[in-house]
């Protein structure tokens, strides 16, 4: 039997262990609804805009750690996903974007076919790893797999590890830094298992958050937090960089203005060996997977206890100190959201004032349980990444931190064409900060013996909540 291209498509998604998909169908892309719709190992996820669809996919890649996919259809249809997929790219979160394209014969003719966008492709490869434009169905197999070299994470060089713990084992105040390649990588307990060796407090990036539990005495702050992070740069001798990749935003384009004076040294670890010394040249480079490194560094350290000269009262001073625009009311919130929430709940943060501070200051507990869009900085993003987050993990909390005036959360639907009986209820809370705060002290006048927050966040003044059918 012949395949058709759809076909091709969803076998090739569902041989790589697919198991969601979010999207819009149109026009160009119908043989692959039609091929969806005849098979049912992979459930499709129907938004309201490609957008939307694509910050779901990149909220289920994010909380799951697989890829998150998104079908879409040609011209406006894909080019609404660039927003998405330049945040799925700055912050290295695995999204595959499905597109049609105008016929074969019209590509790149600018003859005014219908949502053509002339040579379509070229529009996305400045902001993703990949991108290509495929001619022949039957290549979509090979195609739809990791690219060339991508798909494998190198272990790490055994003599760059060995030095690296030497200059730890020298040092007396050493630094760690943990960013995202450490949840990508999965190895928060390595990290918290050399950072117990060593006696080091551990600062991480907003992608690294929950690689050690934020109410360890070890975690210092968020790397982008000048009050907690600056003076303790200042004082470490040596500095341990680990899946993070200092960039400008968090480390020269904002309050933190870091640099490493010569007495200071920098071992850098990362999978991508353009990282190395973009910003910040290290003394020392390693190339290779944040698990193997760590774990192998830890083994090499062997056993004993930390012999370190930091002093913790003052870099526990260093830790809670904020200034006046951190107001009670903030406070509160971001209190009051810490209690009402899981340890393994996951929230959700779009690009507003209120999530600066939960940026810094919201306890995360657990890797992949705070999703804020750091590399771009895009707004809308909350909602849909919230909708994909729950997907992936139906049984977690979620809640999505959004402005006052945050995008509808009508803008989901039901999975494309599923039996109401078959349909799983889908919640998201959607807390506008104000409306929390103010709700929580009306409660509190109301019975003056209340105590801290209840076990869930209540349904207050100005939150909504997403119960519909989803896949």
């Amino acid at each position: 039997m012949i395949r058709t291209g759809g076909e091709w498509v969803v076998e090739a998604l569902r041989a790589e262990g697919v198991r969601h998909v979010f999207g819009i169908p149109g026009v160009h892309n119908l043989a692959i609804y039609d091929a969806l719709l005849r098979q049912d190992a992979i459930q499709h996820v129907l938004a309201r805009h490609e957008a939307g669809a694509t910050f779901m996919a990149a909220g289920y890649a994010r909380a799951s750690g697989d890829p998150g996919v998104v079908i879409v259809t040609t011209g406006p249809g894909a080019t609404n996903t660039l927003t998405p997929l330049v945040e799925a790219y700055a912050s290295g979160v695995p999204v595959l974007a499905v597109m049609s394209d105008i016929a074969l014969p019209l590509v790149g003719r600018d003859l005014g076919a219908l949502h053509e966008v002339v040579n379509q492709i070229e529009c996305f490869r400045p902001m993703t790893r990949w991108a290509e434009a495929v001619t022949d169905a039957r290549t979509i197999p090979r195609d739809v797999q990791a690219p060339p070299g991508r798909s494998r994470r190198p272990p790490c060089d055994v003599h760059e590890i060995a030095e690296a713990a030497r200059l730890l084992r020298s040092a007396r105040k050493p630094l760690l830094v943990a960013g995202g390649g450490v949840i990508a990588a999965g190895a928060h307990a390595e990290l918290a298992r050399v950072a117990r060796r060593l006696g080091t407090p551990v600062i991480t990036s907003v992608m690294g958050r929950g690689a050690i539990p934020e109410t360890d005495p070890l975690w210092q702050g968020v790397l982008a937090n000048k009050r907690a992070t600056e003076a303790a740069f200042g004082a470490a001798d040596v500095v341990f960089v680990v899946g993070c990749r200092l960039t400008h935003r968090s480390t020269q384009g904002l309050l933190l203005n870091l640099s490493f004076g010569p007495e200071q040294t920098l071992i850098h670890l990362d999978l991508d060996p353009m990282v190395l010394g973009k910003l910040y040249k290290p003394q020392l480079g390693v190339v290779g997977d944040a698990k193997h490194g760590l774990a192998r560094l830890a083994e090499t350290l062997g056993g004993g206890q930390p012999d370190v000269d930091w002093d913790r009262a003052w870099l526990a001073a260093l830790k809670t100190s904020a200034n006046e625009r951190y107001t009670s009311d903030v406070a509160d919130f971001i209190r009051i959201l810490r209690d009402s929430t899981a340890a393994d709940g996951i929230v959700v943060c779009d690009q507003t004032n209120m999530n600066y501070w939960m940026e810094w200051r919201h306890p995360v507990l657990a890797p992949r349980t705070f999703l804020y869009p750091i590399g771009s900085a895009t707004l809308g993003y909350a909602v849909p990444a919230a909708i994909g987050a729950k997907i992936a993990k139906p049984d977690r909390q979620v809640v999505a931190v959004v402005g006052e005036r945050a995008p509808d959360c009508r803008e989901v639907q039901p999975r494309h064409r599923v039996p109401r009986a078959q349909r799983q209820p889908l919640r998201c809370d959607q807390v506008p900060p104000g409306a929390t705060v103010r709700a929580e002290r009306r409660d509190r006048a109301r019975e003056p013996g209340l105590p801290g927050a209840g076990a869930g966040l209540r349904r207050r003044r100005g939150s909504r909540s997403v119960s519909r059918g989803a896949g």
